[in-house]
């Protein structure tokens, strides 16, 4: 009876981080996914379709993060910083919305969970495309983006 509940609740979290970090890639998982199924229908194979449509996703990943990085205007930040972070808030509200419903929550606790979950993981999107937890990890501070760091 233990390991059955230790197990359910280790699998419950499991979902639950996948699920966040889906709808914190949500847009390179929804460009990877719709790739992979248009390869598909037009009859390049299973196989193909899934390796294009994964490839077609780390690329939009990385490439969020590259030209993140390497553009120095601060409008053209927010733009990309908001192409990523926008999708990712829709799909954390959602999420949430759905948590919180399996749950059995009342009217206003369901939309106010909904609003934390798209304000959570649209900030970790943003931060994610803008390598701040990455530089925040290495440095164990907030990044110093100055020359001589560079």
């Amino acid at each position: 009876m233990f390991f059955s509940t230790l197990f359910t609740l280790f699998g419950l979290g499991a979902l639950c981080w996948i699920l966040f970090n889906l709808a914190v890639y949500a847009l390179p998982f929804a460009i990877g996914l719709t790739s992979g199924m248009y390869l598909y229908e037009t009859g390049q194979g299973v196989f193909l379709s899934i390796i294009a449509g994964l490839f077609i996703g780390g690329f939009i990943a990385a490439l969020g993060e590259f030209a993140f990085d390497r553009i120095r205007s601060v409008p053209l930040k927010l733009a990309i910083g908001q192409i990523y972070a926008v999708p990712a808030g829709i799909a954390g509200f959602h999420a949430a919305k759905g948590l919180a419903e399996f749950g059995g929550s009342s009217g206003p606790t369901i939309t106010l969970l909904s609003w934390i979950g798209a304000l959570v993981v649209g900030g970790t999107a943003w931060a994610r495309v803008s390598g701040w937890s990455e530089a925040n990890a290495i440095s164990g501070g907030p990044p110093n983006n100055t020359l001589e760091n560079r």
